[in-house]
């Protein structure tokens, strides 16, 4: 599909691309009028200029009559435990230069060998998993040091205990509990005082990371926001590698409200949208992306339906692949009501397909 697509996917890049998307809103004003399929479009959310909150997020979708059914779940506390306790969560890496003579700043077994040397270590504090339990999970932070001349390793393994008890005050709200953060006071006095501070303020980010994240969307669910809505217009991506996709015009009020939602989260964020002229080049390259893509999925449902047949299924996998099968039927009618053309071979397709499902069915129940 010869449609321009954005130069630029980071912030740090879209500085080049000021005259491609001006030069893109002229070409969606005159064609404002003018006969259109449907839209092109793509989207980049990063960082909001403000942190959303559900409060803010819901306000925004009632002002701009979005679909509520696309909100996300309310932020539940032990989501947010376990973002900033994750893979991906808070940690600190740093480097400590250590000569004859200093102030011990490794390990207790590293300080009681023999140390005539001056080296540089790296130091990185990080958290790690412990034990999931019933009423709590528990993480410690870990200390982890390198003596990058020797490369060894050697870990202080619990310069604090990070808890999230669920629930204790029994409110019965889905994922709720308490953070708590017990210092090694014990392990940490036999640190640097530089040391010493960095490891009490990787606590207090822990602290007030978690309290943010328990008030606020991440930048990915805000994006998953975006990513699901479009999609629930039945867009077609209409490249491989997904990110741009084609909206019918029937859609052009949603896309509206959407990109008004993306505006609103400012900074660097954007939905971009090109009209797509109706013409019978552009409907018939329109029709090949939708069967093309249908195609992958129905085959994807077959095998699977295949081996449900073959291997058992359960009743919740059962009502799983009939609703994907539903979905996909809907879809196909959706495209040939909204194109005014016949969809023939996915129709076909879908024959097949629900031949399989009605047998599964059948050998189920």
């Amino acid at each position: 599909m010869n449609t321009p697509t954005p130069a630029a996917t980071t912030p740090a890049e879209q500085g080049g691309t000021v005259e491609t998307l001006a030069g893109l809103n002229a070409f969606t004003a005159a064609m404002a009028d003018a006969p259109h399929l449907g839209h092109i479009l793509w989207y980049s959310v990063f960082e909001p200029q403000a942190p959303v909150s559900r409060d803010q997020l819901e306000l925004w979708f009632r002002q701009l009559g979005l679909d509520e059914t696309f909100l996300p779940p309310a932020i539940r506390q032990i989501d947010a435990f376990e973002q900033i306790t994750g893979p991906r969560g808070v940690h600190a890496s740093y480097r400590l230069a250590h000569a004859h003579g200093e102030a011990p700043v490794t390990t207790t077994r590293r300080r009681n060998r023999r140390d005539d040397d001056s080296r540089t270590l790296g130091v990185t504090l990080m958290i790690r998993h412990v034990s999931r339990e019933d009423n709590k999970l528990v993480r410690n932070l870990v200390r982890e040091v390198r003596d990058e001349n020797a490369s060894e390793l050697e870990y202080d393994p619990r310069l604090a205990t990070i808890e999230f008890w669920r629930d204790p005050a029994q409110t019965g709200v889905p994922g709720a509990g308490v953070l708590n953060i017990e210092p090694n006071e014990t392990a940490i006095a036999l640190l640097c005082e530089s040391e010493q501070a960095k490891v009490r303020a990787v606590l207090d980010e822990v602290r007030e990371t978690y309290a943010q994240a328990c008030r606020y969307y991440t930048t990915d669910r805000l994006r998953a926001v975006v990513r699901t809505y479009v999609e629930g217009l039945s867009a077609v991506k209409v490249r491989p590698s997904g990110g741009v996709y084609f909206v019918h015009r029937y859609h052009d009020g949603a896309i509206d409200a959407l990109k008004g939602l993306v505006d609103r989260l400012g900074g660097d964020s954007e939905l971009v949208r090109v009209p797509l002229p109706d013409t019978a080049e552009q409907r018939d390259m329109v029709v090949r992306a939708i069967t093309t893509k249908a195609k992958e999925d129905l085959q994807k449902l077959a095998a699977d339906i295949a081996t449900a047949n073959r291997d058992g299924a359960t009743e919740a996998h059962m009502q799983g692949l009939v609703k994907r099968f539903q979905e996909l039927q809907k879809q196909a009618d959706e495209h040939e009501r909204m194109l005014a053309t016949s969809l023939g071979e996915t129709q076909d397709a879908l024959k097949v397909v629900h031949a399989q499902v009605s047998t599964l069915l059948v050998s189920t129940w």
